[in-house]
């Protein structure tokens, strides 16, 4: 009988608990996958060297704060970022592991998973062939095809009145829970320990635009939609061009229709 694959969000919650002394944890979270029972039997010992690392390299005698993040990247690896410190998972210059995360890479090969580290922490690539399955969204979410009722939305607006009469909308249609938030700055802080299971962008905030929570959305694998008073003609980027938009004032009916899309086109 062949192994069972292991969804990567519990199997990281499960490496981390024997650390939870000397490190706090902060899951930012990512798509929802399973991984092969291979990388698994590989990836247990480096994630364990890595947060015991972490800890001991901590210049504080309080317990480190460690945001775990994982994305695709367009080869399909998968890529997990474990950054010591409070802030937002960062993009910096990488460098191949010259640490001791090698037990098990000895044992199985850098061809398994590779390691690469930074000052303030280390990224851990799974290649594609080690991941068993992408799970759709709504394998770790409601298990019917609603896309509002008993999920989580992220509604980015900065228009407060509109936003709270969306948010009544949504929560008569049956969402769960409903997170608000009007800047880019928020949303952002939002998606650091909480992720939503469908979300709604208001293009334009102010003097700048919703597009940097966009992009974070696709990279942790939430679909969302946009929304505009402003009409149609708007420039977006090239990657954000298929997603949905739909008209403010809104209404039960557009954005029912739009979300089902963009859940549906996730699956």
């Amino acid at each position: 009988m062949k192994p069972a694959a292991t969804d990567l969000e519990s199997f990281i919650r499960s490496a981390f608990a024997s650390h939870a002394s000397v490190c706090r944890r902060r899951i930012v979270g990512g798509p929802a996958v399973a991984i092969d029972h291979r990388a698994t039997a590989v990836l247990a010992p480096v994630l364990n060297e890595i947060f015991s690392d972490i800890a001991a390299t901590s210049e504080s005698d309080v317990a480190p704060d460690v945001a775990i993040a994982w994305s695709y990247d367009p080869q399909g690896c998968c890529i997990i970022e474990l950054n010591k410190g409070s802030g937002p998972v960062r993009s910096v210059r990488w460098r191949q592991s010259s640490r001791a995360y090698s037990s098990a890479l000895e044992a199985y090969g850098q061809s398994m998973i590779r390691c690469e580290t930074s000052d303030w922490g280390a990224r851990v690539i799974v290649p594609a062939r080690y991941i068993a399955d992408r799970f759709s969204t709504s394998s770790s979410g409601p298990a019917h095809e609603d896309p509002i009722e008993g999920r989580t939305v992220l509604v980015v607006e900065d228009q407060l009145i509109i936003a709270l009469d969306l948010e009544a909308l949504l929560r008569e249609e049956g969402a769960e829970a409903v997170q608000l938030c009007g800047t880019v700055e928020d949303a952002l802080r939002s998606l650091e320990t909480e992720r939503p299971d469908v979300a709604v962008l208001d293009v334009n905030l102010g003097t700048t635009t919703s597009f940097p929570v966009a992009r974070e959305l696709q990279r942790i694998g939430v679909p969302f939609i946009f929304a505009t008073g402003y009409g149609k003609e708007i420039e977006f980027p090239a990657e954000m061009r298929q997603v949905p938009l739909v008209a403010k004032p809104y209404c039960v009916k557009t954005i029912r229709e739009a979300l089902s899309s963009t859940v549906v086109a996730h699956v």
